[in-house]
């Protein structure tokens, strides 16, 4: 991790941060730096943020978020070893989430039932950033307590927490990248081989696991692998060390291409996801360029400001980290790796994402939330490290400088384009919360809002820090981390209550609503005409889980599977017979279910 001022080199056995030393050199005692201390501390923490976030979503029955959820659990069922079926889109997206979640598809036939026990290691799985998190402190100098209160505050940030509410690959990659830094970190630093070699290890699994859970990983992989050439030409590390972290690269990706196929092989019809060629496609064409650019100053943006400034203020002293001299190797390769991450993933969304004429897609949440945690880690160790006031002054007034230039260039480039835009509540999770604390308004976007309130909130992050100063670091440090775990928290059940459960409870009909409504029983084989409602076509792939689903076009006479025994149709005149639905109905279909109130039809066969 990048180390935030010059300090004393730690022991290379013990990893023994300076932070802790006691400065007449006696050795401390009590209880409260008993070996015990630390390892309860963060297994209670674990188990208060795990039942923090199970208490967020216990109303979430079912997969709200099209159709991205829909296709990671049906790549989910088919690994649990259940029935294939048709999955949206018809694109294989990597599959490392899925195979995550793949053990509660193997418990119940229950859709609701699993769905829950996914939401439940979806926790699991995200609150692992607590240990973490405090690991990456402790090799960056912190103190204990310091860095047990800043993550804890680390894991209640919306950006971690919102993803987790949904069965989505954003739910372990931020504790995927903070683990590949401090691999990366730990390769690079002084130690034995063995202790090297270990850390080499662990980043490459690591970015193999990004690539294998989501196309960001590309750029992660991409990373390490340079970093890893760069090692063995420059003799960074042990060679061994490189080339074995190499070798676990190449089984990760080719890991990655067999689950891809394996997949492919199960599911009629998929094709790989198509992601990466629409990235090239468009970084290649000239008329694009423009539109590629204010995307990446959209999503850079909302990075800033969804981090309250403190993801500028990181950004600022990694850039510093990577040009200066007082800073080590690990630390400048780890800060060149994070500005390099956040730029990749900004142009790769920014070229990506298609124009479906939403504001989303040009100020972007998702893409880079994984990189949240990490940089509000680096911010918090800063703030620590950097003593004095004027200095600490000078980060802010910096971070506060490069939001509002951000702010100013997307205004500019896109208001236009903002203005004729759809508003999404969920794809502006955040912008939408600071906006609101000056209108009171969730249902419209306000960059300038979003920024001023930004500010206000690392303003007053700032505070603790510059009234403590010199003498009491670790005091002003300790305030920095309750102050940033009290907006977290605060910010995470705001959102949670006005932009989560409003978006799931719209949603309920699409999905087991219309399971109930249909008559859809355990077992059944439903085939949906392409014209009925999209969100259902896409929940139906999860929700029919012990049977399967198809979309055809019924009603242009294409001819249903022979298995299928219930067909779901469009009715688009209420007045009509719910025969109209499907005048053209093969022999031995008949008209089981009239649901004229939300416009379809239910045939079965037989």
């Amino acid at each position: 991790m990048t180390r935030l001022a010059p300090q004393p080199t730690a022991a290379p056995e013990t990893d023994q941060p300076v932070g802790d030393a006691p400065v007449d050199g006696r050795t401390r005692t009590g209880w409260l730096h008993s070996r015990w201390v630390v390892p309860a501390a963060l297994a209670a923490g674990y188990v208060l943020n795990v039942l923090f976030r199970l208490s967020l979503v216990t109303k979430q029955h079912y997969p709200t978020v099209n159709p991205d959820e829909s296709m990671y659990l049906v790549m989910a069922r088919i690994m649990a070893g259940r029935p294939t079926t048709e999955i949206p889109g018809n694109q294989v997206i990597p599959g490392g989430y899925s195979l995550l979640i793949s053990p509660a598809l193997r418990i119940t036939q229950d859709p609701v039932f699993a769905y829950h026990l996914i939401m439940g290691i979806n926790a699991l799985i995200s609150c692992l950033l607590l240990p973490v998190a405090y690991w990456a402190l402790r090799r960056l100098d912190v103190p204990r307590l310091v860095a047990y209160l800043v993550a804890g505050a680390v894991v209640l940030l919306p950006p971690v927490v919102f993803y987790s509410q949904f069965a989505m690959a954003d739910t372990p990659l931020p504790v995927l990248v903070l683990t590949w830094l401090i691999g990366v970190h730990g390769l690079l630093s002084e130690g034995t081989r063995r202790r090297r070699i270990a850390f080499g290890l662990l980043a490459a699994f690591a970015a193999g696991y990004c690539l294998l859970t989501h196309d960001r990983g590309g750029v992660v992989i991409a990373l390490t692998a340079l970093v890893l050439l760069a090692l063995l030409v420059r003799g960074w590390a042990p060679r061994i060390a490189g080339l074995l972290a190499l070798a676990v690269l190449a089984v990760m990706f080719v890991s990655k291409q067999l689950m891809t196929a394996y997949l492919m092989s199960r599911i009629d019809g998929a094709r790989p996801s198509e992601v990466g060629n629409a990235v090239f496609e468009s970084l290649q064409n000239t008329q694009l360029m423009r539109r590629t650019f204010m995307r990446m100053v959209g999503h850079l943006w909302y990075f800033m400001t969804s981090t309250w400034g403190l993801g500028a203020l990181a950004l600022v002293v990694c850039v510093y980290a990577v040009f200066s001299a007082r800073f080590g190797r690990a630390e400048r390769v780890v800060a060149f790796l994070m500005v390099a991450l956040l730029g990749g993933i900004a142009l790769a969304a920014a070229a990506g994402l298609p124009d479906d004429h939403r504001i989303d897609t040009i100020v972007y949440a998702r893409y880079l939330s994984p990189l949240v945690a990490v940089y509000v880690l680096v911010a918090s160790a800063a703030l620590y490290h950097v003593r004095s006031r004027k200095k600490t002054a000078l980060l802010g007034a910096a971070a506060a400088g490069v939001t509002l230039v951000f702010t100013a260039v997307l205004i500019r480039m896109a208001a236009r384009e903002i203005r004729k835009s759809w508003f999404i509540d969920w794809g502006l999770p955040d912008a939408t919360f600071l906006a609101s604390r000056l209108s009171g308004d969730w249902d419209s976007f306000h960059a300038a809002r979003t920024t001023a309130v930004a500010l206000f909130l690392l303003a007053v992050l700032l505070l603790p820090v510059l009234l403590g100063g010199t003498r009491r670091a670790r005091i002003a440090a300790g305030g920095f981390g309750v102050a940033l775990a009290l907006l977290a928290g605060y910010a995470t059940v705001s959102i949670t209550n006005h932009v989560t459960k409003p978006f799931t409870k719209g949603r309920y009909y699409d999905a087991v609503g219309f399971v109930k409504e249909a008559g859809i029983r355990p077992g059944d084989r439903l085939v949906m005409d392409k014209d009925l409602r999209w969100e259902r076509q896409v929940t139906m792939s999860f929700e029919v889980l012990d049977g399967r689903v198809w979309t055809r076009h019924l009603i242009k006479n294409e001819t249903p599977p022979t298995s299928a025994n219930v067909a779901a149709l469009a009715l688009y005149d209420r007045k009509a017979p719910a025969t109209d639905s499907w005048r053209n109905a093969p022999a031995g279909w008949y008209v089981d279910r009239d649901v004229r109130e939300h416009d379809y039809v239910i045939w079965r066969r037989g």
